[in-house]
């Protein structure tokens, strides 16, 4: 398992404990900051998306690896076949780069067990790369427990239940995403939102 994917497990397990003895924030949301990778905010947004409503994750939870088609990867670069890597928060997928220098690397997590975008941002806030975004319409954070240059996990608030986790691992040679991964990873991030509001 690499280092991108025990970060968020390690992190959705720490938010699992912490849900438990959290109130909710009944505070008044204000908008989300999309400033640029690294820069840290204490912008508070809620769980619940701002966008037409909760999505629907249960569309793809038993075969998560079909929730990208051959046409949507295609554009991000060529991968080995996917690969089903369930998490305790739910199920999820991975698309590997078949060239390690040009072929970056892509995971989906459904997390529909537990932690919720709140309790991923309390557990991520202090890591040396986070920011607050709006992922096509619906609250999101972007984080990386290292530099931010080459990985990057974003959180999109599906409901105010569950959510959506993005991992983007940028292959050296990927000059469209070279020092972007959390762009990276929240552009994609879009596109599940849209198939997920089918």
């Amino acid at each position: 398992m690499n280092r991108i994917l025990r970060s968020v497990l390690a992190v959705g397990a720490t938010a699992i404990a912490l849900a438990a003895c959290t109130s909710p924030n009944t505070g008044t949301p204000t908008p989300a900051s999309t400033t640029g990778g690294g820069s840290t905010t204490t912008t508070k947004t809620s769980a619940k998306p701002s966008g037409p409503g909760a999505l629907d994750l249960g569309k793809f939870a038993s075969d998560p690896c079909t929730i990208l088609t051959p046409a949507q990867l295609s554009p991000l670069g060529t991968f080995d076949p996917a690969e089903r890597e369930d998490s305790p928060n739910g199920p999820g997928c991975a698309w590997i780069g078949t060239d390690v220098l040009k072929d970056s690397t892509y995971r989906i997590v459904l997390v529909t067990k537990g932690p919720t975008l709140e309790s991923y941002r309390e557990n991520s806030k202090s890591l040396k790369v986070f920011r607050d975004a709006t992922v096509a319409g619906y609250p999101a954070i972007s984080y990386d427990t290292a530099s931010g240059t080459k990985d990057c996990t974003t959180v999109i608030g599906s409901s105010d239940k569950d959510a959506v986790v993005v991992q983007a691992n940028i292959a050296p040679e990927d000059k469209a995403n070279a020092g972007k991964p959390c762009d990276a990873s929240e552009k994609l991030g879009a596109t599940v939102v849209g198939i997920l509001k089918g």
